[in-house]
């Protein structure tokens, strides 16, 4: 089954804790690190933060000097940092960010490097990571910032939604900061709706897996083996599974027990009604839906350069985060251009909507020479370096006291600035109902699990329940595995 790759930014780079490890015994650098960071140590770092009464380095002294580095990215994403930084030091702050380091070599992995310089005793004193903070805590590579976050301008606990903290979580205590965080819904072709007569408003979406799975028939149609039109695909894609669980009533990993949940009941449910789906409307032919045309790209062109089926017009609704809003436009609308979004439904198991996010997180790695000049830098960065950073790329910011004038231009170019600021502060609310996602220490290795069970089942090599279990079982003895050390 061919899947839907990461649309967005690269996938997210398994950090291992056997390199870890390793990459520790050549340096003989001499710092502690263990499965939970050391107790008290950890405890030693938070009070220490904790007393500073502010974020920001005295103003006095010579400018505090700090390194920033992050994975990587387009050109003016990595030079809006640069901006901002200039920014933070032009108010005030007697912090320089003195570098930016925006990606590695091609022969070079980021968290390698990373790594290696932490476990060499000279990490950067910031970063940003496309991984989860609570990956990089369970190896004891970050510094915990409860107490800095306490004693902060913008970046005390209630400024955050919980459901998108719950991503930097690790054994009590908060080792990063969501910095941005795109959330997910459904985005759909109001045009396609209203030629068949039924309401296209955003209220009038479906509100149960039934009545999206009843919608969905109502634009499915086949030529012999070929699908020339689709309703809405069966959820496939291991991220989104988080939503879906979540509407469903259940979820992917239990982060208080530290247990696995892929064979669930609702889990099982979950995969059971795609099957469902796969069988009533695609023919139970997940090689020919594919093979039909673009309408797994959820909105882009996939590998074979076909365009995709959404803005082709005969494709009524993808799944995919608030990057499509202006990713879209992209491709060509062909003789349509009113689309929408709206929430999703809930399964039968469930009690309400959920949403999901994908982040860039923020954090302090272990060892940071100056974690207090590094918080307020990004502490600045999450609120007032917001607009310079959704201007280079769009992304919607969590901080509750970040802008909320922010929108997409290339979207108010084609439906107006109302509309631009309507879709954005729909996205921002999203987060609010965002599912508990990305807490899992071992999340590659589970979503790799995940995206294999799902294709057993959508290729009719396996039951829902044989296929989850055999992820669980793997999951469940990868993660004991790296919390044994």
């Amino acid at each position: 089954m061919r899947t839907r790759p990461d649309l967005r930014r690269p996938t997210p780079m398994v950090v291992s804790r056997r390199r870890f490890l390793q990459l520790m015994g050549m340096s003989g650098a001499a710092v502690l690190l263990g499965s939970c960071g050391g107790e008290e140590e950890v405890a030693q770092t938070t009070a220490a933060a904790g007393t500073s009464a502010t974020t920001a380095a005295p103003t006095t002294a010579a400018p505090t000097e700090i390194d920033f580095w992050l994975p990587g990215g387009s050109d003016p994403f990595c030079q809006g940092f640069e901006l901002v930084a200039d920014a933070f030091a032009a108010e005030g702050s007697g912090i320089n960010v003195r570098e930016v380091l925006c990606g590695v070599a091609d022969d070079e992995d980021f968290n390698e490097r990373l790594l290696a310089n932490l476990a060499a005793g000279t990490p950067p004193d910031a970063v940003i990571i496309w991984d989860p903070p609570v990956v990089f805590a369970s190896l004891g590579a970050l510094e915990p910032i409860d107490g800095l976050m306490a004693a902060s301008t913008n970046s005390k606990l209630e400024n955050w939604p919980e459901g998108v903290l719950a991503s930097c979580r690790w054994d009590g205590q908060i080792f990063g900061l969501p910095a941005t965080a795109s959330s997910y819904a459904i985005f759909y072709n109001e045009e396609l709706l209203e030629s068949k007569g039924i309401p296209s408003g955003r209220d009038d979406f479906p509100k149960t897996w039934d009545d999206l799975k009843a919608l969905s028939a109502e634009f499915v149609q086949w030529d012999g083996d070929t699908l020339i039109s689709a309703g809405m695909i069966p959820p496939y894609d291991a991220v989104e599974s988080w939503i879906w669980s979540s509407t469903n009533g259940g979820t992917l990993y239990d982060p208080e027990n530290r247990q696995v949940r892929l064979d669930s009941d609702e889990n099982i449910e979950m995969l059971d009604f795609g099957l469902q789906w796969l069988n009533e409307q695609y023919k139970g032919d997940w090689v020919a839906l594919d093979a039909s045309g673009n309408y797994l790209g959820a909105g882009y062109v996939d590998e074979l350069g076909r365009p995709p089926g959404f803005q082709s017009g005969h494709h009524l609704a993808v799944v995919n985060g608030f990057w499509l809003a202006a990713d879209m436009y992209g491709s060509e609308f062909t003789g349509w251009e009113r689309w929408n979004v709206a929430k999703f439904p809930v399964g039968p198991s469930g009690s309400s909507t959920a949403s999901g996010f994908w982040p860039n997180w923020c954090a302090i790695p272990r060892g940071s020479a100056n974690p207090e000049a590094a918080f307020a830098w990004l502490d600045y960065l999450v609120v007032d370096g917001m607009s310079t950073w959704f201007g280079q790329v769009p992304d919607i910011p969590t901080n509750r006291l970040a802008p909320t004038d922010l929108f997409p231009q290339s979207v108010a170019d084609q439906r107006g600035d109302e509309f631009a600021t309507d879709i954005t502060q729909f996205f921002k609310a999203q987060l609010d109902d965002a599912a508990p996602m990305w807490t899992c220490p071992v999340q590659s290795y589970m979503h790799d699990q995940l995206y294999t069970a799902i294709s057993s089942v959508m290729l009719k090599e396996a039951t829902p329940k044989e296929a989850l279990t055999l992820a669980q079982e793997a999951t469940q003895a990868e993660l004991d595995s790296v919390l044994a050390g």
